[in-house]
C-alpha cells in the first residue's frame, strides 16, 4: 500500500471503528427489544449509538482539520518523512515526554522536535 494512503488509514481508522461500533450497538439494542429479560437495558443502551456516532464525527473532524493545516502548510510535519503529525500523547517523562505520531510514517516524535 502506498504510503499516503496510509495517511488516510491512520487518520480515520479510529472514526471508522466508531462508526462500526454505532451500527453494531444499534443491531444489538434492536434484538434486545424482543427479549423481555433485556427490555429495561434498552432506555440506557439508546445512548450507545448516539454517542458512538458523536465520537466518529470528532474522530472525522479532528485529522481532517490537521490534514487541511499540514496541506496548506500550517500544521505540524514529521522531521523524518515530512508527513502530518497526529494529535499529542502523553508520553513517559523518562522517554522524552510528550509525542505525537506521523500519520505517514508511523514513526514517535517528540515534542521538542515540533515546539
Amino acid at each position: 500500500m502506498d504510503r499516503w494512503k496510509w495517511v488516510a488509514v491512520r487518520a480515520y481508522g479510529p472514526a471508522a471503528f466508531a462508526l462500526l461500533v454505532a451500527v453494531v450497538s444499534v443491531v444489538v439494542l434492536s434484538r434486545w427489544q424482543a427479549t423481555p429479560l433485556l427490555a429495561g437495558f434498552v432506555v440506557v443502551g439508546r445512548w450507545v449509538p448516539l454517542l458512538a456516532l458523536a465520537a466518529t464525527l470528532w474522530l472525522v473532524a479532528m485529522p481532517t482539520y490537521r490534514l487541511a493545516q499540514w496541506q496548506r502548510g500550517q500544521g505540524l510535519d514529521c522531521p523524518r518523512c515530512g508527513g502530518p503529525l497526529g494529535h499529542e500523547r502523553i508520553g513517559h517523562q523518562r522517554m522524552g515526554g510528550a509525542y505525537r505520531r506521523c500519520y505517514a510514517c508511523g514513526d514517535n516524535v517528540n515534542h521538542r522536535h515540533y515546539e
